[in-house]
């Protein structure tokens, strides 16, 4: 039987909290209930799971039992230990290597690892159709890493947190309560996901900088990324839900919510529609909701980074018409 849980901290329209849900979705759907579907509330937006739980503590207690199972040396459930692997403080990202040796990567992974799910992983986090401009494959938008930071610490992290504050689950699931760090743990930043985290000592009375994420919520959304596309547009990288603005020369992150419940397939499909494209007019970006009604489509959210100087910025959320 499949019951109807609303997630009431789990907000569509806001990138972390959309993010957030798809991270559920994919984790009930590959190591707990195979059937689980997603879809929000046309009053408030918010995610509701359809599985075989039925209510939020159950959840809770299969996202933990993922968490529990997972190596305390891995960075990501079901995957080897080692992948991603570790900056060996020398080189950068040991991922982003140079276009002609992603292939050999790739294999390598491959031999390593009989399920596959690293090799899933590693398409979904670096691409070898676009580089930078010292010919090293790009990483997903969905990432915004600074200086040598190699994303294993984009996913150890959030997941370290979440051992180290039983309650994070929970608290992503009913109500963000944000933490500026944790024992013997760095401070939180939310991994550029969540704008909120960042605080600039200039923002503060007293002219010192407080990070401050909601470690549930964090962990939840890095999980959700094997469901994001990674590609090219042939000049550049993309994924799924970005979209360079004509004219602007920016990329913005647009994503539909939707009223009827969707598994893992439907649901990327839905993301990659080719109606959810955005134009720009007026020199606002737009969006059209009547093309996607009949899909099911309640509203359209879009977010941005806010670039920094050493690294693509936090992802916050931005305008967009919709007409």
């Amino acid at each position: 039987m499949t019951h109807p849980v609303h997630l009431p901290a789990l907000d569509g329209r806001d990138p972390l909290g959309f993010l957030a849900a798809l991270g559920v979705l994919r984790l009930l759907t590959d190591h707990d209930h195979p059937g689980t579907l997603l879809s929000f509330d046309p009053q408030t937006a918010t995610a509701i799971i359809h599985s075989g739980h039925p209510d939020i503590d159950t959840i809770v207690t299969a996202l933990g039992g993922i968490v529990s199972s997972t190596s305390e040396h891995a960075a990501i459930p079901g995957v080897p230990d080692d992948f991603p692997p570790a900056n060996p403080g020398t080189g950068g990202d040991p991922l982003r290597v140079p276009r002609h040796a992603y292939n050999a990567k790739a294999i390598t992974l491959n031999d390593q690892d009989t399920t596959g799910r690293a090799h899933a992983w590693h398409g979904a986090l670096v691409t070898d159709l676009a580089v930078d401009d010292r010919g090293r494959c790009r990483p997903t938008p969905y990432t915004a890493p600074a200086g040598q930071q190699a994303l294993r610490t984009f996913f150890h992290k959030p997941l370290t947190a979440v051992r180290r504050h039983p309650p994070a689950l929970k608290e992503a699931l009913t109500g963000w309560r944000r933490i500026d760090r944790l024992p013997r743990l760095d401070i939180l930043t939310g991994e550029s996901l969540d704008h909120r985290a960042i605080r600039d000592a200039v923002d503060q009375p007293d002219g010192e900088s407080r990070p401050s994420a909601v470690p549930g919520a964090t962990w939840l959304a890095t999980m959700a990324l094997p469901l994001l596309r990674l590609t090219s547009t042939g000049a550049r990288r993309t994924a799924t839900c970005w979209y360079e603005l004509p004219g602007q020369g920016t990329e913005i992150m647009i994503w539909p919510l939707w009223r009827p419940p969707l598994d893992t397939h439907a649901t990327q499909a839905l993301l990659e529609h080719p109606a959810i494209r955005p134009e720009v007019i007026d020199a606002v970006p737009t969006a059209s909701l009547t093309r996607l009604r009949p899909l099911g489509v309640i509203t359209i959210a879009a977010a941005r980074r806010l670039a920094k100087a050493k690294s693509d910025g936090e992802l916050a959320p931005t305008s967009i018409q919709i007409t």
